[in-house]
Formats: structure tokens, sequence, C-alpha cells
């Protein structure tokens, strides 16, 4: 900025007004200007992402209460196939004779003897040939090939049944595997053998061509069922052994008591909501 004066006819002179231009505005003010911007901006942006996250929020939350709600009904659904009216007041109740009615593996005549004389199944997929399957089955004889837990042909019941479902190549190969074992293979001829690995989507990988499914689980593969129910408690059968050897039974027996006290406290549930009605 510059003072300007001006020249009077006596030869004195006057001050006039500052005249700033355009490029001489005080710092400060322009640095003020700035600031208030900036703040402004700021609030701005606040406001827009809490109004955006708001709205996410109402989203999320309303599609986790449509997704539980769905599924809490299907369940209530699920349950209630087995329900029938009552004489007297007609509401509906769950018929618990017909909670496990739903027993999948009855068609499989093979593994009758082992369901109903066993606590647990183990299916186990394996074969002679195959070098992963050979850890798994020491591991196997390791924990049960000398203890009194394992299930024979003598008709006594047990609390496992090693049931062996094969992938050998040639009936020699599967004998001298089963031999000295005290499992219950599946026979080698039997067409029920491709018709479990099939079911339970398990097998070989030289077998795929010939099975055509989408195999879910290679060999080998323990899986373990509730002869009861004919669920499955686990598919991890195999690693459990080799990594928990003979306590992999109580973690399965354990696993199989939670199993029940779920079915038990879903059918209690339902019961108890049948009589409000």
């Amino acid at each position: 900025m510059q003072r300007r004066v001006r020249n009077t006819s006596n030869g004195s002179t006057t001050a006039l007004p500052l005249r700033v231009k355009n490029d001489e505005y005080p710092r400060k003010t322009r640095t003020a200007r700035r600031r208030r911007f900036s703040k402004r901006a700021v609030i701005i942006a606040i406001i827009i992402l809490s109004i955006l996250t708001l709205v996410g929020f109402i989203v999320v939350w309303e599609s986790v209460v449509s997704f539980f709600g769905s599924s809490t009904s299907s369940r209530t659904n699920s349950l209630q196939k087995g329900a029938s009216h009552n004489n007297d007041g007609g509401s509906r109740h769950l018929d618990r004779s017909k909670f496990y009615e739903q027993r999948p593996l009855d068609r499989f005549s093979e593994l009758q003897y082992a369901l109903e004389h066993s606590k647990l199944v183990l299916l186990y997929f394996a074969a002679s040939w195959c070098p992963m399957s050979t850890p798994i089955s020491d591991a196997l004889d390791e924990a049960f090939g000398k203890g009194d837990v394992l299930l024979t042909r003598n008709g006594q019941k047990k609390t496992l049944s090693i049931v062996y479902v094969s992938s050998d190549k040639t009936l020699e190969e599967y004998t001298e595997y089963t031999r000295k074992r005290h499992w219950l293979p599946i026979p080698f001829d039997s067409p029920q053998k491709n018709q479990l690995k099939r079911h339970f989507a398990t097998c070989a990988h030289r077998e795929l061509e010939e099975l055509q499914f989408d195999r879910k689980h290679e060999i080998p593969t323990g899986i373990v069922i509730d002869s009861r129910t004919q669920g499955i408690i686990t598919t991890n059968g195999a690693d459990d052994v080799e990594e928990m050897g003979a306590g992999a039974l109580e973690h399965w027996l354990k696993m199989q008591g939670w199993a029940s006290q779920m079915a038990n406290s879903i059918a209690h549930d339902n019961d108890s909501s049948s009589e409000e009605e």
C-alpha cells in the first residue's frame, strides 16, 4: 500500500485516503477468510457423513432383522411338519416322537448293524493305495485297535463302530487292508459302497469320472454319525483321530451331547410357543 499526497496551490501537500490495490489485501484478512471457509467445509462434511452413517445403519439393521426373522420362521415351519392338532383346543404342538423321524441312512442296509449297535458310527473313506490314508489308518489302530469300545460282529453294543468305505482297486487290496482290523467294511462288490460315496460326496479323485458327482471331501475322510438321529456330528473325524488319538472319541461324544441338547431345546421352545397359542 502507498499513501497518496496532493500538492496545493500554496506549495503544501495534503494526504489523500489510502487506496489498496486488489493484490495488496492484508495477509491476516486473507488467512481469516480461508479459516472461515475451512470451518464451514468441515462442518458440512461432518453433517453429510453423519447422515450417510445413519442411513447405512438403518439399512443394515433392517437387513439383520429381516434375515433372523426369516430364519426363525423357517426353523419353526420345519419343526412343525411333525405337529398335529389336539382334540380339545385345536392348537398345534410338536409330536416329539416324530422329531427324529427323518433317518436318511435307513436306506443303506449295510449300515444298519452299526447304527443299531453303537452310539457313534465313523464312516471311514480311504484306500490301501492312498499314501495319505496310511497314517490315519495307523492312528485308528493305535487309538481303538486294542480297546473295548469298537463294535464287532459279536452282537454286543459298543460306543463306536468304524465302517470302512473302500476306494481300493482290487478285492485283494481290500481284503488285505481290512483283514486284521476291527472294522465293519462295506463289502467290496456292494453297490451301496458307491451310493454312500454319492450320498456324502466323498471319494478318491480317480473315481470322479466314474461316479459323476461334485465332490466335497477327498480321501481319507472320517465322517462321524450320531446313530440315534443319523445326523452328521463332524466331517473331520480323520483329523481328530490323528491329532487327539483315543481322546477323539470323548470329543465326539461331547459334540453329540451338545447337538442333542440343542435339538431338545428347539423342540421345547416350539412346544412352549404352541401352548401359548
